[in-house]
């Protein structure tokens, strides 16, 4: 969670999976959010740092997300590696950022 002056203008999560049909994937990235008025300020990358930290810490050699965004988290070393499914049928792209080195 990331605050100011006791506000919440961002937050994300770790999780063990995110309604795709990767089971054997984890931990996930979930709910990636910063306040429309912070954007653009390097904040998100913070966040996505912190979790690549927790989950190397937690010794984990990956963490994956699904998104529909293209572009985005591409500048933050995570790799597309295919697409995941959802319960309410649906598609989702996987991408994997790779914690060793």
């Amino acid at each position: 969670m990331l605050e100011d002056e006791g506000e919440i203008i961002g937050c994300a999560g770790l999780i063990t999976n995110d309604f795709i049909s990767r089971m054997d994937l984890w931990p996930w990235v979930c709910s990636l959010y910063i306040e429309e008025s912070y954007r653009g300020k390097s904040l998100g990358e913070q966040l996505l740092l912190k979790l690549k930290e927790d989950t190397k810490n937690a010794g984990f050699d990956n963490l994956y997300l699904c998104t529909d965004y293209v572009g985005y988290y591409e500048k933050y070393d995570f790799s597309y590696i295919g697409d995941g499914y959802h319960p309410w049928g649906s598609s989702s792209r996987i991408y994997r950022a790779n914690l060793i080195g």
